[in-house]
């Protein structure tokens, strides 16, 4: 009977926890509908949908071993296997529910997916935490749970993490860290450590490791955890004993990251110090000291903007500081100092406001301390966020219990405030969305923030090109030009406008001087490369083909537009030949079967012929036209046996 009566009870009190997982799903699905089907943006397009190495599944095992299938542009080579592998299978998702691998639905429904797993994972720290470690009097710790869920959910700061495909790395590795910080805070609730939860933690932290580098600041928050939150079992102990007690409860967090470490240095070989010390790209720090002095404002405009985000852009304007006695810099260090000095003093009253406020900073850590091309993010508070919210919900939690002693009326004012809080959240979020349902939204928002971004004038441009709208496409590079006329990539976006006009001169001329200013794209060569064939040059056309797969091995384009050239020439054999080139890059390219089909044809060649087009059929997802076209050929060739 009493059994009996212990389920019911179980039964009861699992009703709060399952009503707010629901509510947290509902909330989110409804702020977050109009995502969706937001476009492809910035950097989607190498990473994703001009990487063939998605496009077979059978490629999962080849992540792990080789980085450059990271994206197609030669360089980008980032060690994140498991993220590649979801980028695989939601291509299979989009093959196997429109014919189409690219159907955005499926990138966005996993990164939702992921984000509501990893608010879950929000609810069940806080839970733990306000049950276990922090006691505030009559206060239900489900509420509190749901509240910082929620928080942490509808933040309008997270909406680039969940929106942006490409931002898919940084929710991933927070949602395994999450998930093994919760794992570590039920193997230790107890006086004795628990192995398996233990080891299963450390398993998600490889996982976090394997999306994103930035995993790697857990074991720091887990000895904050340990001395602030959880320091019962040190009474009485020897400092060696402690001492050995965590390094026995890190060992599989220091496991994961060796194995992870070792796979990156194999794979890539590289070593911290090289890292430390290599510059990170043309719109980075210049040395490490630079890099420290601007970050430390950065992390001021963060504050900022997790308290207030009202400003968020993919494309910040936030210029690098070269010394430590730049006065905004010496502010911001001061301002650092007297948080970190507050947190620190109330570490025994106010453990949870020091312990998030350490977990705020240090997740923050990795994209500080390393150059990166881009000084900040706003998908880079998505880790820390967990930090902040335990703060803010701690506060909220003491005030909720404050007023709802002693002032009845400030009670409901401060729910009210609450609750409106959590609303005004959730529309900032479905209203950030809105910014990123296409690139011509997404990169006008950015110029409305900031008149001289590079990068918004240009990217509207190709916006505006992609759409035939030839003429505005070339002001948005002009201005481009003007606000940086060493740049490359306008130039090479005007040559392609004229050469799209049929103005082979100045197409080329324009084409050229990218090439002046960046002899390594491969880009700007296969593009001149374009230009000259239109043009008739097909000697030098030609050239310009082989200077870009000479720079790309892997430029797939270059290999079947020099075929094409062959082909027009009526060179067919060597044709066949750089066709076959282009198919070993990428065996799905469909246009190359057809090609070489066309050629193998005119050789006489129809055995061959016709397995190319069937080839052909089997991988072309376009116009539905040229499967016919190419189901007519086969059955003329067929006609001729």
């Amino acid at each position: 009977m009493n059994k009996v009566a212990a389920t019911i009870r179980s039964g009861f009190n699992r009703k709060p926890i399952l009503f707010s997982l629901l509510l947290i799903t509902t909330a989110l699905l409804v702020f977050y509908s109009n995502s969706f089907t937001a476009d492809w943006h910035y950097d989607d397009f190498h990473h994703i949908k001009e990487n063939i190495n998605i496009r077979k599944i059978s490629n999962i095992p080849v992540f792990f071993k080789d980085p450059s299938t990271f994206s197609r542009n030669p360089g980008t080579n980032m060690y994140r296997p498991l993220l590649m592998t979801t980028h695989a299978i939601n291509y299979q998702m989009g093959l196997w529910s429109s014919r189409n691998g690219y159907n955005v639905f499926w990138y966005h429904a996993t990164n939702f997916l992921f984000h509501v797993l990893t608010s879950f994972a929000v609810f069940f720290i806080v839970l733990f935490l306000f049950r276990k470690r922090i006691h505030l009097g009559r206060i239900n710790p489900v509420l509190i749970a749901a509240f910082a869920a929620l928080l942490f959910g509808l933040h309008t700061i997270n909406t680039e993490t969940v929106v942006y495909i490409a931002s898919r790395s940084s929710g991933m590795s927070a949602m395994f860290v999450f998930w093994a910080f919760y794992l570590y805070l039920k193997g230790t609730a107890d006086t004795k450590a628990k192995a398996w939860p233990l080891v299963f933690s450390g398993i998600l932290y490889t996982c976090g490791l394997l999306s994103k580098e930035i995993a790697i600041t857990l074991p720091a928050m887990l000895i904050y955890y340990e001395f602030l939150l959880n320091n019962e079992w040190m009474k009485g102990k020897r400092f060696s004993g402690i001492i050995t007690s965590l390094t026995m409860r890190m060992m599989p967090y220091f496991t994961g990251a060796f194995l992870y470490l070792t796979a990156r240095h194999l794979t890539r070989g590289e070593n911290l110090l090289k890292v430390l010390t290599s510059k990170g790209g043309s719109a980075a720090a210049p040395n490490l000291a630079s890099q420290l002095a601007t970050q430390s404002r950065v992390w001021i405009y963060y504050i900022r903007e997790w308290l207030w985000p009202t400003s968020l852009s993919i494309d910040k304007p936030f210029s690098v500081s070269r010394h430590f006695s730049d006065p905004r810099v010496i502010i911001s260090v001061v301002i650092l100092v007297v948080i970190l000095s507050a947190v620190l003093a109330v570490k025994k009253k106010h453990p949870l406001v020091t312990f998030g406020t350490l977990w705020f900073f240090t997740a923050l850590l990795p994209t500080s301390i390393f150059r990166l091309n881009v000084v900040m993010n706003d998908h880079r508070l998505y880790l820390p966020g967990l930090g902040a919210t335990l703060i803010f919900t701690y506060v909220a939690a003491r005030l909720y219990v404050r007023f709802r002693s002693d002032n009845r009326a400030a009670f409901k004012t401060f729910v009210a405030v609450c609750v409106s809080t959590l609303v005004l959240m959730g529309i900032g979020t479905f209203k950030r969305n809105m910014a990123f349902a296409t690139e011509e939204t997404m990169w006008r928002d950015v110029i409305l923030k900031d008149r001289k971004s590079v990068r918004g004038y240009n990217n509207l441009g190709i916006y505006y090109e992609q759409h035939k709208e030839l003429d505005k496409a070339l002001r948005f590079y002009n201005k481009t030009i003007q606000l940086a006329p060493m740049f490359p990539n306008p130039y090479i976006n005007i040559g392609n406008v004229y050469d799209k006009k049929k103005e082979f001169g100045p197409a080329e001329k324009y084409m050229k001087r990218a090439i002046q200013l960046d002899p390594k794209s491969a880009l700007a060569n296969y593009n001149l490369g374009n230009i000259l064939r239109e043009a008739g040059k097909t000697e030098e056309a030609i050239t310009a083909y082989r200077r870009a797969l000479t720079l790309n091995p892997r430029y797939i384009e270059a290999a079947n537009n020099m075929a094409n050239i062959y082909f027009k020439e009526r060179k067919y054999r060597e044709a066949i030949q750089y066709y076959g080139a282009a198919l070993a890059i990428d065996p799905t390219f469909a246009m190359s079967y057809y090609n070489t089909g066309l050629a193998q044809e005119n050789l006489g060649q129809k055995r061959e012929a016709i397995a190319s087009f069937k080839e052909f059929i089997r991988y072309w997802l376009g116009d539905p036209r040229y499967v016919r076209i190419a189901r007519k050929r086969i059955s003329n060739l067929q006609g001729k046996h």
